[in-house]
């Protein structure tokens, strides 16, 4: 379940996932059925491969959610050929949800995030883009 699908000028799609609290970020690993699980697996290591080909991190772990994004922009992008973008959209003072004061809170949360899946790192002012 994504937060935001659209499609720009007619063609381009965009692939939204947002969040208000740091701890929403880290997601469990799927609960797929086992052939499902297969399926899952060998396209997060596809992905793997491509965004941090040097990582040996497992990505169907603790930000299995943040990886599975990756997966889908991967696959609508290097699989298909279809130009898309994958947006991450932070909000900061979601006082309601307990979420982060400052940009600051989630650029941290997102090194670690990154970290642990052997991603370089990204910096953007609002929201971090992968075209």
């Amino acid at each position: 379940m994504w937060d935001g699908l659209a499609i720009a000028g007619g063609v381009r799609p965009f692939l939204l996932e947002a969040k208000a609290h740091i701890p929403e970020a880290a997601s469990p690993a799927s609960r797929a059925t086992p052939a499902s699980k297969i399926l899952i697996d060998t396209s997060l290591t596809a992905a793997r491969r491509f965004y941090a080909p040097r990582s040996k991190s497992d990505w169907s772990g603790l930000f299995f959610q943040y990886a599975n994004r990756l997966a889908h922009h991967y696959f609508l992008r290097e699989r298909n050929g279809i130009a898309s973008s994958l947006v991450f959209l932070y909000f900061t003072n979601a006082t309601d949800m307990d979420g982060p004061a400052s940009e600051a809170e989630w650029h941290g949360a997102v090194r670690l995030i990154h970290a642990a899946l052997g991603l370089p790192l990204f910096h953007s002012a609002a929201a971090e883009l992968w075209r």
